[in-house]
């Protein structure tokens, strides 16, 4: 992703802007001259581990940081936004249109997106149109429209009927957010935000991006990850059927056999 005073004659400073007394004085904003800004980002999470068992009904993630030699005199000069950026790992995602033949309903036209992100939420202080061009939302790669999927769409009318497709049956299962009020400043430079992460939340390795933007500009950005695992039961089942599938139907097919078994014996007429 991607980021001007006239000094008034001294008589006038003295006695005419003069503020009335039990007022507190307002420092004057320093002078910087363009790309010369020193705004730091620092941000972190609430954990960096996720573990999923039978229990698990969703979590919520505390992004929070600060802005790093901020000059603003006010939290309400807005000057700076923030974006906060949280992105699943990517796998491949097919997309097929419904028909009707015949009376029967099946699958038409289809779209394949080798890289689309099993999750993606986009949190910030405003809209991110209003924080900055559309070109730099693409390069970052910031915002549900500027989604890279990995496959080039060329403006055909299909092909964007199906990523809208995808996007709206992502944001159905809670998967893709974008909230442009997610980001809350507190104070003149510390910020936070919320990320739900819901009970269906794939597993893998998250990517945590915040983004500082100073006057349309990117001014700076820091960068984290999160583990999302299964773990006790869940944990055990989920590797055997992955590593170890042909074990794991012999599992199956006993566990089902036994079942079988115990019940003949509970309800039999000797």
């Amino acid at each position: 992703m991607r980021t001007t005073l006239l000094i008034p004659p001294l008589l006038t400073l003295a006695f005419g802007a003069g503020p009335a007394l039990g007022q507190d004085v307002v420092p004057p904003a320093p002078v910087l001259k363009p790309g010369t800004s020193h705004e730091r980002v620092v941000a972190d999470i609430s954990t960096r581990e996720v573990a999923i068992q039978s229990n698990f009904s969703g979590v919520e993630i505390l992004i929070f940081g600060s802005i790093d030699f901020s000059d603003a005199r006010m939290p309400t000069q807005g000057k700076y936004d923030v974006i906060a950026l949280v992105r699943g790992p990517t796998d491949p995602i097919t997309i097929r249109r419904k028909k009707r033949v015949g009376g029967i309903w099946v699958n038409g036209p289809s779209a394949t997106y080798p890289d689309a992100p099993s999750f993606y939420a986009v949190l910030s202080s405003r809209p991110v149109r209003a924080i900055a061009s559309n070109e730099t939302l693409k390069e970052l790669d910031i915002g549900l429209s500027e989604l890279n999927f990995g496959r080039e769409t060329a403006g055909s009318p299909q092909e964007q009927s199906f990523e809208s497709a995808l996007i709206r049956l992502m944001e159905e299962r809670n998967l893709y957010t974008e909230d442009d009020s997610g980001v809350v400043f507190i104070g003149r430079s510390l910020f936070r935000a919320t990320v739900a992460l819901p009970a269906n939340v794939p597993t893998g390795r998250y990517r945590v991006e915040v983004y500082l933007f100073r006057d349309g500009t990117l001014a700076s950005k820091t960068k984290g990850s999160l583990e999302v695992n299964k773990a006790g039961m869940e944990a055990t089942i989920y590797n055997l059927a992955l590593h170890q599938p042909f074990l794991y139907g012999i599992l199956g097919i006993a566990i089902a056999v036994l079942a079988g078994l115990m019940g003949w014996f509970a309800f039999r007429k000797d």
